[in-house]
């Protein structure tokens, strides 16, 4: 409220509301013309918050968050739990990039710009998505509640759980790429031989894996304990020039989306 005092040139008054309508403060206060009214927002109040569950869920659906630290298992505990054909394993989390996010991502479209040019980016359709995958391990978090794999969510993820996937895919540098049955307890080679052995421009110690969840992995030694159904192996052919960022490039295809790759290389440049 303005005033006419020479050494104040305005008051403040505070009310408390109850029940939302009722002004709880001084009996019979009257508004004067240029009054200003301001409602405060509470400090504790929160939109509402909404995560998604689907595929082998019983109950798969958009879910409001309750807490600040709901985490995998408080959302797979109110969606009724997995069925019984589901792959825990395999399941992924979508998540909506922030702001810093995308800028990390615009960080890495613009070097690899730089490095292939802008016409080889539109014809390769490189671009900032405004989602990206997390890798996570839904087995181990539903295993034990409130852990580090039990990862805390935030609005708009999306948690996709596939059904049992009992293949294995080996593309990149072999002879025919191809997808066959998951052999528990066979090695890499037994996978490589299914898809006629590597091509001669293979780069034999760069072999990795990437697993239905979006996590990523060198092959080590045999590779038989790192084997997974539903995982892909992946050869890199050796570079005919010396672009780093084409080599990157040959790997896009092992990816769902070049968004993805884009994302993957920039969660790389955070760490």
């Amino acid at each position: 409220r303005s005033t006419v005092d020479n050494d104040t040139i305005g008051q403040i008054y505070t009310f408390s509301l109850k029940e939302g309508f009722i002004v709880d403060g001084t009996p019979g206060f009257v508004l004067q013309p240029y009054d200003e009214v301001y409602v405060r927002r509470s400090p504790g109040y929160q939109a509402q918050q909404n995560v998604v569950v689907e595929g082998e869920i019983l109950f798969g659906g958009s879910y409001a968050m309750t807490s600040r630290e709901e985490r995998l298992s408080d959302l797979i505990n109110k969606a009724g739990g997995a069925t019984n054909y589901a792959y825990l394993r395999g399941a992924k989390l979508t998540r909506v990039a922030n702001a810093s996010e995308k800028k990390r991502m615009g960080d890495v479209v613009r070097l690899m710009s730089r490095q292939l040019g802008e016409a080889m980016m539109d014809s390769l359709g490189v671009r900032v998505e405004d989602t990206f995958s997390v890798g996570i391990d839904l087995e181990k978090a539903l295993a034990n509640p409130g852990s580090t794999a039990d990862i805390v969510l935030r609005v708009g993820d999306v948690i996709s759980i596939p059904k049992n996937n009992n293949t294995v895919t080996i593309n990149g540098a072999v002879m025919v790429p191809n997808t066959v049955s998951y052999m528990e307890g066979k090695n890499i080679d037994y996978y490589l031989n299914q898809a006629g052995g590597y091509s001669e421009n293979a780069k034999k110690s760069k072999k990795f894996i990437v697993y239905m969840n979006g996590q990523v992995t060198k092959v080590k030694g045999s590779g038989k304990k790192q084997i997974e159904p539903g995982c892909e192996i992946i050869v890199p052919s050796k570079a005919k020039k010396r672009t780093n960022m084409g080599n990157i490039l040959g790997y896009a295809t092992t990816f769902s989306t070049l968004g993805m790759m884009v994302a993957s290389i920039a969660n790389l440049i955070k760490k």
